[in-house]
This record gives structure tokens, sequence and C-alpha cells, in this order.
């Protein structure tokens, strides 16, 4: 099997790739986490990487001064929207796509944080990435007695986790994918093959926990620490079965791509974590 290496870029200490990238794994991927704010550099060529992850974290897309990293990042994001390679962005590095794709960021009164609805569109439902989040996409069909994608507006919905105060639009051309609550951008793809999240699919209530104790954001109305951590971990099943899936259709969409060299049938079991991948 081809090695499916996936750069991942870390931009502080407690955004790591956490569960997603359990999952990404699981799913036959090898990632190589690249840390700046500890000084390690980000390439300039992705030549022999299959993709792109760009993590979360409490800047905002535009903070050079105090991540002198970012630049190069959005340069980055820039070419996978040009279509040079894929990549998935998550929470701030959807806004760093965003922005990279010339997209307006603004700054919400008070954040979103904790647990929240939201609703795949009919774009998103035609994604070969987020089309298993609607029952289709390059992860395979729908499981025998699921009702078809777009039968049902209210079908294709998911809990996911939010925490963030900037706010994104969408990107000129790009297509929305996911939607929901007063923040309507939640996920959308810039050209062919780069994705960027307002969401996080990477955390669960215990980093929930530990970025409320290290965040000084103030909460959305009617909400406490402990609601927050309660609602995440009540959630808890929905977010791992829905998020699994789509870390899965992200490697499958990799595998697929003509941008492999080795474009033999993957088909096989996925393999284990452990079995032949890793995290760097």
């Amino acid at each position: 099997m081809t090695e499916l290496r996936i750069l991942v870029i870390e931009h502080e200490r407690g955004t790591g790739p956490e569960r997603f990238g359990d999952w990404l794994i699981e799913a036959g991927a090898d990632l190589e986490i690249r840390r700046p704010h500890l000084g390690e550099p980000i390439p300039d060529d992705l030549a022999g990487y299959a993709g792109l992850i760009v993590l979360g974290g409490a800047s905002g897309p535009c903070d050079d001064a105090e991540n002198p990293w970012f630049p190069q990042v959005r340069d980055l994001l820039r070419r996978s929207a040009a279509g040079e390679f894929a990549s998935f962005d998550i929470c701030l590095g959807g806004e760093m796509l965003a922005v990279a794709t010339s997209a307006a960021i603004g700054r919400r009164t008070r954040p979103q944080i904790g647990v929240y609805q939201l609703h795949v569109t009919s774009a998103g439902e035609a994604d070969p990435v987020f089309g298993v989040l609607g029952g289709g996409g390059s992860a395979g069909p729908n499981r025998a007695g699921e009702t078809s994608a777009g039968s049902d507006p209210a079908a294709p919905s998911f809990p996911a986790v939010l925490f963030h105060q900037e706010q994104m639009d969408l990107p000129e051309g790009a297509q929305l994918l996911v939607t929901g609550s007063d923040a309507p951008v939640q996920a959308f793809r810039v050209g062919e093959c780069a994705w960027g999240t307002q969401f996080h699919p990477e955390t669960d209530a215990e980093q929930i926990a530990r970025w409320l104790d290290s965040d000084s954001l103030p909460l959305p109305e009617g909400k406490t620490k402990e609601s927050i951590i309660a609602e995440a971990a009540a959630a808890d099943g929905e977010l791992i079965a829905v998020h699994r899936r789509l870390a899965h259709s992200f490697v499958a969409y990799l595998r697929s791509s003509h941008r492999l060299t080795d474009h033999t049938d993957h088909t096989e079991e996925i393999p284990a974590v452990g079995e032949g991948s890793r995290i760097r």
C-alpha cells in the first residue's frame, strides 16, 4: 500500500489533532505533525504528502505578529484552493483558508461555545468528503435502511462542537457544505480540494474543559462552564460516530485522488491503529 502521509500544522499547545488524528490513522494515514510554535519548520514543498491539515487555536487568522508562520500557512492554503494539494482546515485553519481566498472575517460580540446542531446543505450532500454526513460521499453508500440523501431536509444534520469568536464569510465561488446556528458558514470547500470548517471534529469534553480553564472568552448567554462540559459529554457518542466517518472520508478521498502515485484498488479492510500508520 502506498504510504499516505498527511502534514499536520499545530499552532499552539493543547490544539493537536486529538481523536480526529486517531481516526485518520485508523483509516490508513500517516500523520507528520509540525509545531511551528515550538520552532519546527513548515515545508514549502508538499511533494510526498497526500494532503494538509491545519488545526485550530486561540489566535485570529491574521495575527501574524504573534505567529510569524501564519503567512506561510495562508500561502499553502491558497495553493490548496488552487488545486495543488488537498487540505482539511479546522476552525482557525478554516478561517485562514477563508482569508487566503479573500473572504471577510468578523468578530462576534459573544463567542459560540458548546454543542450545536448543524445541517448539511445540498452541496454538502454531493461533496466527495462531506457527503458522508448526508449519506453519500467517498466513504461509501448509505447503510441499509437509511433515508437517501436529500429526501428529507431534516435528515442530514449532526451535532458538533463550536469554540470560536471569529466568524467567516463564504469565500467567493466556494461551496457552502454545512450551516447552522447564527454563524452560517460552518464548513465549505474552495476549488476542488480545500475544505474548511468552523466546528471542531477533533474535540471532546476533556479538551473543552482545558480550553475553558485557559481561555478568558465570555461564555454564551445562559451557559456555564459546567453546562458546556456536560452537553459535550452527553453528545459524545454522536460526535464520535459523525466525525470518525468524516475522517475516514477524507482519507478515502486522498487515497482515490490522482495525486497519489499508486492508483491500485485500496478497498481492503481499514487497518487498525498502529498497523503501519503512525503519528510522527
